[in-house]
């Protein structure tokens, strides 16, 4: 069923042209226009036009039931589990079930949590994931973690940056698996908007003075007003935080929808005029209070319609801000935030979907954690909203 793609040339299809239609956006890509390659694994279900999904992935589990109990879902009355349970990261059975899921959704790559070498993401990516009988049916990007790795942001460690990057091609970049868009080697790099702006040019020079050939990507774009200047220095920008541009300001509602749009418009054609290229980025919901002081929950569901339902905010995500915004230049990549960050719960991870929807915890207050707001066992909803075509009947009951 499957095949190696380049995704060379696309021609847009009716599917595309009816979403950039309902979407209210112009295509910016001519039908015979080339487009990036990028070696991920096509399968035959997918339409030739369809965005290259890749997600951020986190090999972090260590299966132990106090780690779980800090997940917002764990804190549930009653709680709601990972349809893979309270897992470890290491575990064959797990990669597996989680590779299965994502061919199922339509990703094709997972962009992965790295901490260093020899941490535990670095053993569970290599040892687990890359070994994995399983793995050739994906790609896979080191998403690199400059808070662990930088220190002040001030005075980023570059010491650590520069035998990264030679532990990384040493490890990595050569592997048969590893993501590539023209042939060159992905990194992601977390909060560069944070570690590189004020001398970014120097430390991405360093890194490809040392890596011939790589691709890197910064997460650079953060609300509206981004400026070329801040994206010359990378191969594509992109923004991991999702949530704090759009339904951290106003909620989980048709507004914060339209916030996201323009920003993503605004660092497109800021990025493209310094040729870097534009990586939009969704989220299906954010509540981090399980682990920190928290931040405003963004539930699953709009607060401004009547008749919503889990899953609405997504897929107006996908429909609104991803889909116009989607770049030839590297391929039309489109990233998930995320596939397991259980932490933040901004997870589409299946569940085991057999618990009841409930607005209670187990705090002593009953709501601490859900704020009042209902919290579906949702299940395989999320893989399946990718799997189906992003059409126009997604845009419904406005």
């Amino acid at each position: 069923m499957t095949k190696l793609d380049n995704r060379h040339i696309v021609r847009r299809g009716a599917w595309l042209a009816m979403l950039l239609l309902v979407a209210g956006s112009s295509p910016s890509i001519e039908a015979d226009e080339t487009i990036a390659k990028v070696n991920v694994v096509a399968d035959d279900r997918w339409p030739e036009d369809r965005p290259i999904v890749g997600a951020y992935y986190y090999p972090w589990h260590v299966g132990e039931e106090s780690e779980w109990q800090n997940t917002l879902r764990q804190k549930l009355d009653p709680p709601q589990s990972p349809r893979a349970g309270l897992y470890r990261s290491d575990d064959p059975k797990v990669i597996k079930e989680h590779i299965a899921q994502s061919l199922r959704a339509g990703i094709t790559f997972w962009s992965v949590s790295w901490w260093g070498p020899h941490s535990l993401t670095d053993r569970n990516f290599r040892s687990a994931i890359l070994d994995h009988p399983d793995a050739a049916s994906l790609r896979f990007a080191v998403h690199y973690e400059t808070t662990g790795r930088f220190g002040d942001p001030n005075h980023p460690n570059l010491e650590n940056w520069r035998q990264d990057l030679k532990y990384l091609e040493e490890n990595y970049f050569s592997h048969p698996n590893y993501l590539r868009i023209d042939g060159r080697p992905v990194l992601f790099v977390y909060l560069s908007r944070v570690f590189l702006r004020d001398q970014g040019a120097a430390i991405v020079q360093d890194a490809r003075a040392r890596v011939s050939g790589i691709y890197i990507v910064g997460d650079d774009v953060f609300g509206p007003e981004y400026r070329a200047e801040w994206a010359k220095n990378f191969d594509a920008v992109t923004a991991y935080d999702v949530y704090g541009q759009s339904s951290g300001m106003h909620g989980s509602t048709r507004r914060a929808i339209e916030q996201l749009a323009s920003n993503y418009r605004e660092a497109r054609q800021a990025a493209n005029q310094v040729g870097t290229a534009f990586i939009p980025a969704v989220s299906p919901g954010f509540n981090d209070t399980a682990v920190r002081n928290g931040h405003p929950v963004m539930p699953r569901r709009f607060k401004d319609r009547r008749d919503g339902s889990d899953g609405d905010v997504f897929r107006d995500m996908i429909a609104q801000a991803a889909i116009p915004n989607l770049d030839p230049r590297c391929g039309r990549l489109m990233m998930i935030t995320s596939f397991n960050e259980w932490y933040e719960d901004s997870q589409i991870e299946a569940t085991v979907g057999d618990q009841p929807s409930t607005a209670h915890d187990l705090s002593t207050s009953k709501n601490k954690f859900t704020a009042k707001e209902q919290y579906e066992d949702y299940g395989d909803r999320y893989l399946e909203i990718l799997a189906q075509p992003f059409t126009p009947a997604l845009q419904t009951d406005k």
